[in-house]
C-alpha cells in the first residue's frame, strides 16, 4: 500500500484540480457546496466535507475527469473506491446503460468498466462491472436517495488471467475471471460516459475517490477519528478538534494548516499550523484542542502528507439532517451564524 494512497480526491477545493483533465461539453458537471445541495429537496450533504462532484444528465456527451496516475501494470492489481449517490428523482424515458468508471489502456482502449443501468418503466437503477465497453449482465439493485460506497478491483492480464471484482457497500457482488486485456492500464476515467439524452431527470453525486494497490477501508461518513490524506473539510459550523497527529511518508516536509471556514479559498489566514521535520516521523501536535466558529478546513502540503484528527464536537456534522439544518441557519459573513 502506498502512503497514504497512490491517488485520491476529496473534491473539497470545489474544483477538478486533483485530476489531469475534465471533459464537460454542455456543462453538466460541477462541484456544489453543501449549502447548494441543502437548498434542493431531499438532497444529501456531500459524503464527506463541504463539496462533492455532481453530474446532471440530459445529453449524450461525456462528463468525466481523467487521471494518468490511476495506472496498473500488466500482471498487477489495483483498487478504486468512491462514494455514489443517485437522487430520488433520477429518471429516464428510455432504457439506458452508461459507464461511471473506465479503466483504459494506451490509445483510450476501454479494458474494463463500472456501469449503471436505468429501466425507463420503473426508473430502477442497477450497477455492474464488465470487461469491455459497457456492462450487459450481472446487475445489482442500487437504492436511490442514499450514499453507497463502490469498489472495483482489477488485475490486469494480457494472458487471459485477469480478474475484475465489484463491491457495493462492502459486499462483493461480482467476480469476473479469465479476463484478457490489450495492455497495461494507463488512465482512469471517472464520470458519466455514453448516456442517452432521454436520461434527463435528477442527478448523480460522487465523492471520496481513492486508488491504491491494496483494498481500501470503507470510509464511514461520520467517524470522529479521521485520516486525512488530501486537503479536506473536517466539519462545517462551530466545532472543536481534540487531537492531531501529523503523518510523514518519508520526505520530512509535511505541513498542515487548519482554517476556520466552510468555504474553500486560497487567501485565508490559518488558525493553526504545524509540520514534520524528519523522514517517516509521526508528530503528536501541541496546542490542542482547537476551536472553530465557521468550520474546519484542513490544508495538507508536502511530498507524502497525512494526518489523523479527532473531532470533539461539531454543529454542522453527524447526519444529513443536521448538516441541512445548519446550512439553512448559516449566514454569509465570516464567523456568523
Amino acid at each position: 500500500m502506498a502512503f497514504p494512497y497512490i491517488a485520491s480526491s476529496s473534491f473539497d477545493t470545489g474544483t477538478n484540480g486533483e485530476w489531469d483533465s475534465e471533459a464537460d461539453t454542455g456543462s453538466l458537471l460541477d462541484f456544489p457546496h453543501y449549502t447548494t445541495l441543502a437548498a434542493l429537496p431531499d438532497a444529501p450533504a456531500p459524503y464527506r466535507g463541504a463539496y462533492c462532484m455532481r453530474i446532471t444528465p440530459g445529453d449524450t456527451n461525456d462528463h468525466t475527469l481523467t487521471e494518468g496516475d490511476l495506472n496498473i501494470a500488466d500482471g498487477s492489481t489495483a483498487w478504486v473506491r468512491f462514494a455514489l449517490y443517485v437522487s430520488k428523482d433520477f429518471a429516464a424515458t428510455a432504457d439506458d446503460i452508461f459507464n461511471i468508471y473506465e479503466w483504459q489502456s494506451a490509445g483510450a482502449v476501454v479494458e474494463a468498466v463500472i456501469s449503471l443501468q436505468i429501466t425507463a418503466t420503473t426508473d430502477v437503477v442497477e450497477i455492474a462491472a464488465a470487461d469491455g465497453t459497457e456492462a450487459s449482465s450481472g446487475w445489482t439493485y442500487l437504492s436511490k436517495g442514499m450514499w453507497h460506497v463502490i469498489e472495483g478491483m482489477l488485475t490486469v492480464s494480457t494472458g487471459s488471467a485477469g480478474i475484475l471484482d465489484l463491491y457495493v457497500d462492502g459486499a462483493r457482488v461480482q467476480n469476473l475471471t479469465s479476463q484478457d486485456h490489450a495492455g497495461a492500464i494507463t488512465d482512469g476515467i471517472f464520470g458519466t460516459q455514453g448516456t442517452l439524452s432521454t436520461t434527463n431527470a435528477g442527478y448523480l453525486l460522487f465523492d471520496e475517490f481513492a486508488f491504491d494497490d491494496t483494498r481500501l477501508a470503507i470510509t464511514h461518513r461520520f467517524d470522529t477519528s479521521r485520516l486525512i490524506t488530501k486537503s479536506s473539510f473536517l466539519f462545517m459550523g462551530p466545532g472543536r478538534i481534540d487531537n492531531i497527529k501529523l503523518l510523514d511518508g518519508g520526505s520530512g516536509d509535511v505541513i498542515m494548516e487548519l482554517y476556520d471556514t466552510d468555504v474553500y479559498s486560497s487567501s485565508l489566514t490559518p488558525k493553526w499550523r504545524d509540520r514534520t521535520s524528519s523522514n517517516n516521523t509521526n508528530v503528536d501536535a501541541a496546542d490542542v484542542p482547537v476551536d472553530f466558529a465557521r468550520g474546519c478546513l484542513v490544508i495538507l502540503s508536502g511530498t507524502l502528507p497525512g494526518a489523523i484528527l479527532k473531532i470533539g464536537r461539531a454543529a454542522g456534522w453527524g447526519s444529513d439532517g443536521v448538516i441541512r439544518s445548519y446550512a439553512a441557519r448559516r449566514v454569509g459573513a465570516p464567523g456568523g451564524i
